[in-house]
């Protein structure tokens, strides 16, 4: 991740997303469905299938959603704020508000297992649960990363959650290097891991690297 999750200090716009809320984000939307409960929300493309991936985990793990009370994007400011909310982005979703309300008393009302808000960070989204002060919003899951970081979380989420054979590839884009790229996806053995598997893509030097390249990862 290029950005931490617990940085609000910059918006998405910021961040290389564009206008959020008054501008009509909608086209950017895609709908994404749990396999098991049947919930459906609107979310930006960019990360349509990493939140796809990480409904259904929430599910397959024991957390039941219920369709009438999830929803995804919104083209809202925040309550009270001339400020965008991030669900004018498709960046956040709310799970469960019924039993995850937005609450002023400093204290996380939830039925959410600790494991939830563990599992949605490892790729990239705040919890409003761990907001500061008074406030709490548990039912709240917001990604803070940019359009670059949702790629390769999708693709971490793809390699170790989902696991399928076509699965655990990165494709380099200019700038990277190894190093980077293990620090970002969280790769056991660091950039050594990573070079070692695909030495014979990128030959001797594990300095160079090129744009296009698909790696392999561990």
């Amino acid at each position: 991740m290029r950005f931490s999750i617990t940085d609000y200090s910059k918006s998405p716009q910021d961040k290389g997303w564009g206008h959020g809320w008054p501008v009509d984000r909608s086209a950017d939307m895609r709908r994404v469905k749990a396999d098991r409960s049947g919930t459906k929300v609107n979310v930006h493309k960019r990360v349509a299938a990493l939140i796809d991936i990480l409904l259904d985990e929430t599910e397959r793990r024991g957390y039941k959603l219920h369709p009438e009370q999830c929803g995804g994007f919104n083209n809202r400011s925040i309550k009270g704020k001339n400020v965008p909310s991030r669900h004018s982005w498709g960046l956040a979703v709310d799970l469960n508000w019924n039993l995850n309300p937005e609450t002023w008393d400093g204290k996380a009302h939830t039925d959410l297992p600790s494991w939830v808000p563990q599992l949605w960070g490892r790729y990239g989204f705040a919890w409003g649960g761990h907001y500061k002060g008074d406030h709490r919003d548990p039912m709240h899951f917001e990604f803070m990363g940019s359009p670059d970081d949702a790629d390769d979380m999708t693709a971490l989420a793809r390699h170790s959650v989902t696991d399928p054979p076509s699965a655990g590839k990165y494709v380099v884009k200019s700038g990277d290097t190894l190093s980077a790229i293990a620090a970002r996806l969280r790769i056991g053995g660091g950039w050594q891991a990573l070079y070692n598997l695909n030495k014979t893509v990128i030959g001797p030097n594990p300095n160079k690297i090129v744009p296009g390249q698909v790696l392999r990862l561990p």
